[in-house]
């Protein structure tokens, strides 16, 4: 078996437009991923829908695995031929416990490397309009931790007097006890001071005192972890420089739905452009293609005559794309064929692989003259009343190919009871707050499965990213077509 290998990769303060290059790249390659609590779980987008997600999350007095076995659990991935990925929130080594794993590794003989990521210490202040350096205020900046690992108070005397910012990170729970001993060691009381929660968020709020009253204004506004303290002159030009919190979407969760990731992180990044924060849930991560079955639709497509198939989604019209190029077809091969799309996305889909849509309504369909019907079985999702009718109208033969199946995970001991799932993935972020609303990318119908019994009733905006066949813009200004508009106007 080959060696595998590990990556430390740092996954920023929160926000996904953080996330370096690198870190996106190798997550894309991941065999297995281990995450930390305060991985954005939209970040978790960039990993293959087949990748095997481990949650090893900590936090305060509670942690799902013991440092010791984290790092005992690489080691099995790696030694199992795995490429992993080692997901921490901000930098593997600030505080991350990274550099703890790095010799594990290199006493174990596991090839690995270290992805640097965005710390917290100093994007979450300038997410919250406080640079950590500023001229004639603070020619520079300490970073510290507010408490050790056993748990005691963090050694902040002698950073007391540093000429400049002092960032504290973990410290939020003792605030008091930092205050106090800052102040004890020279610190001036009245320094202006702030604390940011959830910062790079839709849920970042910050706070501002002086170093003597930051903590009980803290304690009034029931501030929590995670949270970063800024202490210094920097803190003064905040509400000058307080730009995140005015972008227009700034607080609001959007969930996309989508056939395919790519398609729902189109809309995800244009959404975050804004201030929104993302989580994408879509039919790639959920089912796996099942290339029988979409060999064997090549198959028929190649051989028959007068064939209409029917595409319901875009994960679909990729699948058999992508079966057209294993089998090396021509697509004038396909010159027999008539091509049906549920919705404009579907339809945009089919052109991007160099297929035109033949029909895109449903009575189309029922009018066609083709000797038979290949349609799309979406797994959970009935044909619609008027796809049925549609279907029922054409009166020919009508055959379905289910394209899709379960995905199936490789058996890892003591795993299992850690493994995550895509909905695992969609719970988590719903626990961090409810969605304001749900972006579906494609037909509402089709997309619900994947969303609706974990976030309930949230306002639907059904749209339908294309190019030419655009009805109108959302105020993200991105084209769509409603999915219901769609199917009426034709």
């Amino acid at each position: 078996m080959a060696a595998g290998k590990v990556a430390l990769v740092g996954a920023g303060p929160g926000h996904p437009g953080l996330f370096t290059e690198r870190g996106r790249q190798l997550l894309g390659e991941a065999d297995a991923i281990v995450f930390d609590r305060l991985v954005s779980p939209r970040i978790l987008a960039h990993a293959r829908p087949d990748a095997t997600l481990i949650y090893a999350g900590k936090e305060a007095k509670c942690h799902t695995l013991p440092q010791r076995d984290i790092e005992e659990l690489l080691i099995q991935l790696a030694e199992r031929g795995l490429f992993v990925v080692r997901l921490k929130g901000g930098d593997p080594f600030v505080f991350g416990r990274g550099a703890e794993e790095a010799i594990r590794l290199e006493q174990r003989g596991i090839a690995w490397e270290v992805v640097p990521g965005i710390s917290s210490a100093v994007a979450v202040p300038a997410f919250a309009g406080i640079p950590v350096t500023l001229r004639n205020a603070a020619p520079g900046f300490a970073v510290l931790t507010g408490h050790r690992a056993d748990g005691t108070l963090g050694d902040v005397r002698g950073a007391a007097n540093v000429h400049g910012s002092l960032v504290i990170l973990m410290g939020v729970g003792q605030l008091a006890e930092l205050a106090a001993e800052l102040i004890a060691a020279g610190r001036a009381s009245d320094t202006p001071a702030a604390a940011v929660e959830w910062g790079t968020r839709s849920r970042q709020r910050s706070v501002t005192g002086t170093l003597a009253d930051l903590p009980a204004i803290a304690r009034r506004a029931a501030l929590a972890s995670p949270a970063v303290i800024v202490i210094g002159d920097v803190v003064r030009v905040q509400e000058q420089l307080r730009w995140f919190e005015r972008l227009p979407r700034f607080g609001e969760r959007i969930l996309v739905a989508a056939g395919t990731n790519a398609e729902a992180l189109s809309i995800a990044e244009h959404l975050e452009s804004e201030g929104a924060e993302t989580c994408i849930a879509t039919l790639e991560q959920r089912w796996r293609p099942d290339w029988q079955q979409w060999a064997k639709l090549v198959e028929a497509c190649t051989t028959g005559t007068a064939l209409g198939v029917f595409f319901r989604t875009s994960f679909a019209v990729r699948s058999f794309w992508q079966s057209l190029q294993v089998a090396k077809i021509d697509l004038r091969r396909l010159s027999q064929v008539r091509f049906a799309a549920l919705d404009a996305g579907v339809a945009a889909q089919l052109r991007r692989c160099g297929i035109e849509a033949d029909f895109t309504s449903l009575g189309e369909v029922a009018r066609a003259k083709v000797a038979a019907w290949w349609a799309e079985d979406v797994p959970q999702v009935d044909l619609s009343p008027a796809l049925r009718a549609a279907i029922e109208a054409f009166g020919g033969p009508v055959r379905t190919f289910k394209g899709f199946t379960e995905p199936s995970f490789e058996d890892i001991a003591g795993v299992d009871a850690l493994r995550y799932t895509w909905a695992n993935v969609l719970r988590a972020w719903v626990r961090d707050g409810k969605p304001d609303a749900v972006h579906i990318v494609g037909d509402p119908d089709t997309l619900a499965p994947l969303y609706r019994d974990v976030v309930g009733e949230t306002p639907i905006t059904a749209h339908t990213p294309t190019q030419s066949l655009c009805l109108s813009c959302d105020r993200t200004g991105l084209p769509y077509v409603l999915a219901s508009e769609w199917r009426s106007n034709r």
